[in-house]
C-alpha cells in the first residue's frame, strides 16, 4: 500500500515536473514571425503617417512598393483625404496618379474634396474638381463641399465649386443650404463703428 503510494506520488511529481519544463520552454521560445499581415499593417501606417505630413517621395515609394493606396486609419482617413486636408499639393497629385479615389469618404462620408473645401486649399480643389466625383457629393449629414466652403468663407474654393456646378439649393440634414452656412458668418461688428473722419469734421460745423 504505501509503495503505491510512494509511485503515485512520483509519477505525479514528474508530470508536473514535465509541464513546469514545458512552460518554462515556451517562455524563452522566440515569437513567431507575423508574416506579410504585419509588414502590409506597417506599411499602410507609414503611408497614412507620411500624406498627412506631405512627404511625397515615401508616399510614391510606398505605393510602388505594393502598399495599398486606398489604406485606412480608424476614422475612415485615407491617404488622399488626409493629404488634401493639411493641404499637401504635390501629394495630393501624387495619390490620385496612383488611382487614389477621391470620392470616397472617411467614417462619416467626408471627402478629400470636402477636407480641401473647408481648408481653403483652391489649388487641391482644382485638382479634385477633375475627378470623376459628383462635385455636391453628401457627407452622412447631407453636407457638401460648397457648404463648407460657405461656411468658412472661402470665396475662391466657392466660385470654382459653382463653376463645376455645385448648387447653393442643396440642403443638409437639418435644412440649411450653403447660402444658409455662409450666413452664419456674417461680418458686421456687433458694435457701430466710429464715424468717419471727414463726417465728424462736417458736423463739427
Amino acid at each position: 500500500m504505501i509503495r503505491k503510494l510512494l509511485l503515485g506520488s512520483l509519477g505525479l511529481l514528474v508530470l508536473v515536473g514535465a509541464l513546469l519544463t514545458a512552460a518554462w520552454m515556451s517562455l524563452r521560445a522566440e515569437p513567431a514571425p507575423q508574416g506579410r499581415l504585419l509588414a502590409t499593417s506597417e506599411a499602410e501606417r507609414y503611408l497614412l503617417a507620411a500624406a498627412r505630413a506631405g512627404d511625397t517621395e515615401v508616399v510614391t515609394g510606398l505605393i510602388k512598393a505594393g502598399t495599398p493606396v486606398e489604406a485606412r486609419d480608424s476614422r475612415g482617413f485615407s491617404p488622399l483625404i488626409l493629404a488634401a486636408y493639411h493641404g499637401h499639393t504635390e501629394t495630393v497629385r501624387a495619390l490620385l496618379a496612383a488611382g487614389a479615389d477621391a470620392c470616397a469618404g472617411d467614417n462619416r462620408g467626408n471627402t478629400a474634396l470636402m477636407g480641401a473645401a473647408f481648408k481653403g486649399y483652391a489649388d487641391i480643389v482644382g485638382m479634385l474638381n477633375q475627378q470623376p466625383c459628383a462635385v455636391d457629393q453628401t457627407n452622412r449629414f447631407g453636407q457638401t463641399a460648397l457648404m463648407f466652403a460657405s461656411l468658412f468663407g472661402r470665396k475662391e474654393v466657392v466660385e470654382q465649386l459653382r463653376q463645376k456646378g455645385a448648387s447653393p439649393e442643396v440642403r443638409d440634414a437639418s435644412g440649411r443650404s450653403a447660402q444658409d452656412w455662409a450666413a452664419t458668418q456674417d461680418p458686421s461688428a456687433p458694435v457701430a463703428p466710429a464715424p468717419a473722419p471727414a463726417e465728424t469734421s462736417a458736423s463739427a460745423r
